[in-house]
């Protein structure tokens, strides 16, 4: 695959920017952190990854970061998180992301300083800053660097490079923390991101589904987003009366589909709305 004049140029900065130092990446094994952990170990001095394991993520992805650093001979690390213990995350305020990033960089940070690494790289891409991303200030005040956007690089030209690589990651779906799954000043606690979690895994293991959101709203209803053309097959009879089974044994009380499907960020809607 032949990438357009302008990728590749973008491409040829990247590399350039990464030649001779030793990098750490904050890897989450989606799409945007695997390309800069390949290219990272490609063509950086030294390479380490870095992945939190905690109650945000599921297990699964955990797996899948573990298998990427293997296949290409990429150290790792994973290091556990709670912020459960931190009682201004569990608020779930607006800038609920900025104190997240700020707890883990924070970390990462620790561990540069005391094996000796130049940067972090973090995989936040030039699409990130159209939409709310309170993550970004922590990553300025810390002084992560962020290459797809010093490079202006899109998030369908990271698919491209990674496609041009024949990475697997090439085409895998945005994931976002659990956390993001409950609306902004109602409270985070441990059972609510299990019934998140629980649900989400229940959907996807039984209907083969590959993108999809369950956000809680208060008091205990799950809003499911799925892709518009995946309704079809859910929205039967005999499906629905398996969602409601388990969704009423994981403990909600209200099950509904949201029509407007499947949207990154949609709780940041309501944000919008009070903007205008």
């Amino acid at each position: 695959m032949k990438l357009p004049k302008d990728l590749n140029t973008k491409l040829e900065a990247l590399i350039t920017f990464l030649k001779e130092k030793k990098i750490i990446v904050a890897f989450s094994g989606g799409v945007d952190s695997s390309l800069l952990a390949f290219l990272s170990k490609k063509y950086a001095k030294d390479t380490l990854l870095i992945t939190e394991r905690s109650i945000l993520y599921p297990e699964e992805e955990i797996k899948e970061a573990s298998q990427f650093a293997k296949k290409y001979g990429i150290n790792h690390m994973i290091i556990e998180r709670n912020p459960l213990l931190n009682e201004e995350f569990l608020s779930n305020p607006s800038n609920r992301c900025y104190i997240c990033k700020l707890g883990l960089y924070n970390d990462i940070i620790e561990i540069k300083k005391a094996k000796y690494f130049d940067l972090i790289l973090d995989g936040s891409n030039i699409d990130d800053l159209s939409d709310y991303r309170p993550g970004m200030q922590a990553l300025k005040e810390l002084n992560i660097s962020t290459p797809y956007i010093d490079f202006k690089i899109k998030k369908k030209e990271i698919r491209m490079i990674s496609k041009n690589y024949r990475l697997d990651v090439q085409s895998k779906p945005s994931m976002a923390c659990f956390s993001s799954r409950i609306p902004y000043g109602q409270a985070i606690n441990q059972n609510k991101l299990i019934m998140i979690r629980e649900g989400e895994k229940f959907l996807k293991n039984t209907f083969n589904l590959k993108q999809l959101r369950v956000r809680l709203h208060e008091p205990n209803l799950a809003r499911i987003e799925l892709l518009l053309e995946d309704l079809t097959n859910v929205l039967t009879s005999n499906t629905l009366n398996l969602i409601k089974k388990k969704f009423k044994e994981l403990g909600f009380t209200y099950i509904t589909i949201d029509i407007e499907g499947f949207r990154s960020g949609s709780m940041n809607e309501v944000l919008n709305f009070n903007l205008n």
